[in-house]
């Protein structure tokens, strides 16, 4: 980096940043586009569950289906079962 092309002080201290105005605030448009953008970042850095364990994810849902399959029948017997 040059620092001969740099703007130069006749006096030779530097000049502190001034600010001259407040900050310009960020429109809405911006805040929400950030915020989805955040919110994608994060997302894509997951870990997805059935990535963890395979093995333990199809027992489960096996398993799960299971329960709904016995629920079923449970219900179709009681329904169709003579009445006394």
């Amino acid at each position: 980096m040059s620092t001969l092309l740099a703007p130069q002080r006749p006096s030779g201290i530097p000049d502190t940043q001034r600010l001259t105005s407040r900050p310009p605030h960020v429109s809405l448009a911006d805040r929400v586009a950030l915020h989805i953008g955040l919110r994608l970042v994060l997302w894509s850095t997951r870990t997805p569950r059935l990535a963890l364990d395979r093995e333990q994810h199809s027992r489960s849902y096996s398993t799960q289906a299971d329960t709904i399959a016995r629920e079923h029948r449970f219900a179709r017997n009681v329904l169709v079962a003579p009445r006394s």
